[in-house]
């Protein structure tokens, strides 16, 4: 899925978390990729996500002191 793709769901998720718009279990960082995210159906019985690293920490939400 391109990184445009996921901006614009996020847009208008309405407050949904990344997760939560690409349907998946956890998003997992990449530093090596930067124009696409790629989601696996099945690792460890779960659905999840890599994405590029800025991606990811730019719909994170902050980590609790």
């Amino acid at each position: 899925m391109r990184v445009e793709q996921v901006e614009q769901q996020m847009a208008a998720g309405d407050g949904k978390s990344l997760e939560e718009v690409l349907g998946v279990f956890e998003v997992f960082a990449s530093g090596s990729l930067e124009n696409e995210v790629y989601i696996l159906d099945d690792v460890g019985g779960k659905r999840i996500a890599i994405a590029p690293a800025a991606l990811k920490q730019r719909y994170s939400p902050p980590a609790p002191a």
